[in-house]
């Protein structure tokens, strides 16, 4: 998606079990350097899909947000 750009953009689902993907995670006690790598990666890719709306960006999810939400105010 890189380059494109969408008029309005919905991004879907960014629950805490979901975002980030879990199974692409590599565990902490595995890896620490690579487990801050795909979280970083993951977030990344947030915000990629966050970035493509031009006018206007809907970000839902259901229960328990993502960690990559700001907190609600």
């Amino acid at each position: 998606m890189k380059g494109l750009e969408f008029r309005c953009v919905a991004v879907l689902g960014v629950t805490a079990g979901a975002v980030p993907f879990t199974r692409k995670v590599t565990p902490a006690a595995v890896d620490a350097l690579q487990h801050d790598s795909d979280l970083l990666r993951e977030r990344c890719l947030l915000f990629v899909a966050c970035t493509r709306a031009r006018e206007a960006l809907a970000v839902s999810w259901s229960g328990e947000g993502s960690p990559f939400l700001p907190e609600a105010s």
